[in-house]
């Protein structure tokens, strides 16, 4: 899965939670961890 076909699927729009796609195209729907918060920032 690319960026663009989540962006494209109307059954991920208003998700309660952050959704990420991992190097092989898999979505990722767990929350971001502090650490991470911190460096993302």
């Amino acid at each position: 899965m690319q960026w663009s076909d989540v962006l494209e699927d109307r059954s991920l729009d208003n998700l309660p939670y952050k959704i990420e796609i991992n190097e092989w195209g898999q979505i990722v729907m767990s929350p971001a961890s502090n650490r991470r918060g911190y460096f993302q920032s």
